[in-house]
């Protein structure tokens, strides 16, 4: 859309076991004009995980968030927000040979809520400047995220757990 401005996000859905799911997904973001920047799948024990890295309008942000919760297949949605300003309460980390434990390691209390296909997405205890745990791990891409919405109840596991 002209004159919008484009935010990157992080839309993590958790899916049923069938396959088509995923499919659909991808057709949806593909009809509805969203740019996938970075995609990752990994199987849960009853169905999958999917998270995807997103640019597009910020004002089609909460469409898509309902449109997407109201899917077949699709369990739980949450959508994070890119914070640039490094002070969030989530990070997403691309990584091409990733070492979990390190991640946690670096973010101390931590809990990881996905990891798969190189790609990591931490809900860190307190917002803080990421800056002192960048430099440990130079060749990788982080982003602070803040949660904007979600279908999880307060007490839910992350994407899945």
């Amino acid at each position: 859309m002209a004159g919008s401005n484009h935010v990157k996000w992080l839309a993590a859905l958790d899916i049923d076991e069938d396959p088509i799911t995923a499919c659909r997904l991808m057709n949806i973001f593909r009809r509805k004009g969203m740019r996938i920047i970075t995609l990752a799948l990994a199987a849960r024990p009853r169905g999958y995980s999917l998270i995807v890295l997103l640019d597009t309008p910020e004002n089609q942000v909460e469409h898509l968030f309902n449109f997407l919760r109201r899917t077949e297949g699709v369990e739980h949605v949450t959508c994070y927000r890119h914070e640039p300003n490094q002070h969030a309460s989530w990070v997403f980390i691309d990584a091409e040979s990733p070492s979990v434990a390190r991640f946690l390691d670096a973010f101390p209390g931590s809990r990881l809520v996905f990891a798969g296909e190189g790609k990591c997405l931490l809900e860190v205890p307190a917002p803080g400047d990421l800056g002192g745990v960048k430099s440990g791990f130079d060749h990788l891409e982080f982003m602070p995220l803040a949660c904007v919405k979600t279908t999880r109840a307060p007490s839910d596991e992350g994407v899945g757990a």
